[in-house]
């Protein structure tokens, strides 16, 4: 019998649903303690699914006209699965790991093996693997809630932005993100204070 490869927990995880977000700080300290079996590619995949938040399929099947550099903005063109529809995203160069993402992207050259120039030319069970070994208790999917809850700690974050950031067709999906955000909680803890004057 063949080992099985990839994520074993396939309509679940090990540890559960992980929604705790992460913030820079810490991610800067998982990106220089974690361990990268193939450094550029491993490490330049964890930052894009980071900064980013989309599929990981999405991330994977990016190929190196996808990305362009104007202005001072790393531009990413990346349809969404499941029929949504998305504009380029953006992000400046100078953002940390940023250069990571970029160097992958010039690194990517047409060969018989990748004759399509996929930036990250792996499968989805080897870009889990490659955020497991950084981030045990986490796998690529996360970084989507991770984003999405980060932009939601912004209370001037808009829907119409949300929807368009990630090409969500409708307002429900953001329902899901919600209640992630510490920002109510607070918000919340606020108003008991209130109850006291």
């Amino acid at each position: 019998m063949s080992k099985k490869r990839g994520n074993p927990y396939k309509h679940h995880y090990k540890y559960g649903k992980q929604t705790e977000p992460i913030d820079l700080q810490t991610f800067k300290v998982l990106m220089q303690n974690g361990e990268f079996v193939n450094p550029l590619r491993d490490k330049s995949l964890v930052a894009f699914l980071y900064w980013f938040g989309i599929r990981r399929a999405e991330v994977i099947e990016r190929v190196k006209e996808d990305f362009s550099v104007k202005d001072g903005l790393l531009i990413v063109n990346c349809p969404p699965k499941k029929g949504g529809e998305r504009e380029p995203l953006e992000i400046p160069v100078d953002y940390p790991f940023v250069d990571l993402i970029i160097e992958q992207v010039d690194r990517t050259r047409r060969t018989l093996a990748n004759p399509t120039r996929r930036v990250w030319d792996i499968s989805e069970e080897t870009a889990w693997r490659i955020v497991k070994r950084v981030m045990p208790k986490r796998y690529p999917h996360y970084f989507r809630l991770n984003r999405a809850t980060r932009f939601l700690e912004d209370s001037t974050t808009t829907i119409p932005e949300m929807k368009a950031w990630f090409g969500w067709k409708s307002t429900r999906t953001i329902d899901e993100y919600v209640g992630y955000s510490r920002r109510h909680i607070r918000r919340q803890r606020e108003r008991l204070a209130r109850e006291l004057m």
